[in-house]
């Protein structure tokens, strides 16, 4: 099956550096990431190149653990990519969070290859999992303003 790429990009109305900051902690990815149910940082120290972490998560009723290394990262974070090194399917993703005003731009592109691992075609999983990110940055923007 073909590879899928996603982008979602929202603004939220908060600085860089609040966004960033909540994005970086990892306790908080099943506050703002409706598939994660555990996300563990394997690696000492703050994130960066190298850093590895743990997710476990439920997408389309299937419960799915991969470890991710990121693979390339900005120093004031405002941009990091990351990819999948086990799990059912190869992944990568990235994250940029860019000044819009007096909020935050903030975009994720996914790159995801299905495979076999589900039996419906890749466009339904990747609609699936566009609509998932949105809601996460739903999620996220909620979170993030109502702290303001």
């Amino acid at each position: 099956m073909p590879l899928s790429k996603l982008e979602v990009s929202i603004v939220i109305n908060r600085p860089v550096e609040v966004v960033i900051n909540y994005v970086d902690d990892n306790r908080n990815d099943p506050m703002w990431q409706s598939s994660v149910l555990e996300s563990e940082k394997k690696s000492a120290g703050a994130p960066g190149v190298g850093t590895i972490y743990h997710i476990k998560e439920k997408f389309l009723g299937r419960v799915i653990e991969q470890d991710w290394e990121v693979t390339e990262r900005k120093p004031d974070g405002s941009q990091w990519s990351a990819k999948s090194m086990t799990g059912p399917f190869p992944m990568a993703a990235s994250m940029s969070f860019v000044a819009d005003g007096d909020g935050t731009r903030v975009t994720r592109t996914l790159n995801i290859d299905v495979g076999r691992f589900f039996k419906v075609a890749t466009p339904v999983v990747a609609h699936i999992a566009k609509r998932e990110l949105e809601m996460d940055f739903s999620n996220l923007k909620e979170l993030l303003e109502a702290e303001a």
